[in-house]
């Protein structure tokens, strides 16, 4: 998968420094765009960190620079270093694999960054400043200045105010927030035995596992826990009903060790067993190499094979991988899974959803968010980044997904509008929203089209639209304001 590097940024004032010579190939830069808008440029460029051979111990840091008058701002840099320094910084802490690209090793980076821009101000520039240093101060640092790309403001300005009049969808509150949190503790029971042995393996750390969920959900002010259900597993060896007292038994167990540790009421404990778990074994042969994998899903997957007899049939059927899987794999085909369902408190008042935003977004409802995004000023930071978690947290969710179209939308942000669009299903709203997004981007015969689908579809602001962008269309050098 490409590395994405995404940054909006507000933009402030540093001395110029002249830019030199384009040389997007000598960088390995491809894909370079510049998207303008109303107050807003998005520089994008990918960079191929397989092209680069740097020494072992160098580091190259590529810094666009936005150039307007006598005035830079530097970007988010790019980093590529050798092996060695690569290791170094990693170990150090001094970066990680998202912020430090390995040289002739991965995909393009695709970077991505966003600033303010004043059309009125003149030509601007994107430079890059390409630093070479060394972690071992070894080597004399290097350094250059290329230029990338020129912007230079549009004759004409056509303006379709749809960063304001885009309209955003009030999702329907939500009943109940319930969670259900779940988790796997690979308690490892010896053979025939429901007794946990603590210094068996890892079986202290595995049930700590399981503590630390329950406490942190416990710990939780929002929350309230409904229940607290643990099902058992035993492997599948040995007779039927001793596995059924084995899997019960060992359910019991772990469940009085967490009841005895936590302080909610018995009642909200739930247990359940399956005596032997098939269905593990069956996803570790399914990812095996074993010459019978075949056979053996087969032989797990018929139903015809009476559950008393599976075990001892299935041991002469594979007499040569039975051994291998005993010793391996059963033991961890003994364990106990945990799911705790609990619901969070619902909000009203935003400035509690904006304190639970801060530290926990997850507890927050889609209706919630929205409410929050009132307390901001549209097409601010802040009311931008409210929509698009909305989107990240609910991702199925069409409102979420149209509502952060627009608020791309009204940054000019085309391509991550266009992303969450794709989303959604075909409909008067998403008609509606890819007519805006065409509009924006002057596509005018594709936003009719898209218009007068969600017109047809019984949009009546998209029926609205339609006079203003036939205008746009018709006299493309006329300012017109919808």
């Amino acid at each position: 998968m490409n590395k994405k590097i995404f940054l909006a940024i507000a933009a402030f004032m540093l001395p110029m420094m002249a830019p030199a010579q384009t040389n997007t190939e000598l960088l390995h830069i491809t894909d370079l765009t510049v998207n303008k808008g109303d107050s807003l440029i998005t520089f994008n460029m990918n960079v191929n960190p397989k092209a680069y051979k740097v020494k072992s111990n160098d580091i190259v840091t590529l810094t666009p620079r936005y150039v307007l008058n006598d005035s830079t701002f530097d970007l988010p840099p790019v980093r590529i270093a050798g092996r060695k320094a690569w290791f170094t910084s990693v170990r150090d802490g001094n970066a990680t694999p998202l912020t430090l690209s390995r040289a002739g090793q991965g995909d393009p980076i695709e970077y991505s960054s966003t600033v303010g821009y004043d059309p009125l101000a003149g030509a601007a520039s994107i430079i890059i400043k390409a630093d070479t240093t060394s972690v071992c101060n070894c080597d004399t640092a290097k350094s250059g200045l290329f230029n990338i790309v020129e912007i230079t403001p549009d004759p004409f300005t056509n303006i379709l105010d749809f960063v304001h009049n885009f309209t955003y969808i009030a999702p329907k509150d939500t009943a109940d927030k319930v969670f259900d949190l779940a988790g796997r503790a690979n308690i490892i029971f010896k053979v025939n035995d429901t007794a946990i042995d603590w210094k068996y393996l890892s079986n202290k750390a595995e049930l700590d596992t399981i503590m630390k969920t329950v406490n942190a959900v416990r710990d939780n002010e929002y929350a309230t826990v409904d229940t607290i259900h643990l099902t058992g597993y035993a492997s599948p060896e040995g007779p039927y009903s001793n596995n059924v007292r084995l899997a019960k038994g060992r359910t019991e167990v772990v469940k009085n060790y967490v009841e005895e540790r936590s302080t909610f009421p018995h009642s909200i404990y739930g247990t359940s067993s399956v005596p032997e778990d098939w269905g593990g074994l069956r996803e570790y042969i399914v990812n095996s190499s074993f010459a019978n994998k075949d056979a053996m899903i087969a032989f797990i997957d018929d139903p015809s094979i009476p559950k008393e007899k599976r075990n001892d049939i299935f041991r002469a059927k594979f007499p040569t991988d039975y051994p291998y899987l005993l010793e391996n794999v059963y033991p961890l085909l003994r364990h106990t899974d945990y799911m705790i369902r609990y619901r969070i408190k619902k909000f009203y008042d935003v400035e509690e959803i904006a304190k639970v935003f801060q530290e926990n977004a997850k507890l927050l409802s889609l209706n919630e968010l929205y409410l929050l995004s009132n307390k901001y000023e549209p097409g601010s930071q802040d009311y931008y980044q409210v929509f698009l978690t909305a989107a990240v947290l609910f991702p199925e969710s069409e409102v979420a997904n149209l509502n952060a179209a627009g608020c791309a939308m009204s940054v000019d942000d085309f391509q991550t509008a266009r992303m969450y669009l794709e989303k959604v299903k075909p409909g008067p709203e998403s008609y509606y929203a890819w007519g805006v997004l065409y509009a924006m981007e002057k596509n005018y015969d594709e936003s009719l089209e898209m218009l007068k689908k969600a017109r047809d579809a019984g949009s009546e602001k998209a029926a609205e639209m339609i006079p203003a962008v036939q205008q746009c269309k018709d006299a493309p050098n006329q300012i017109v304001i919808y």
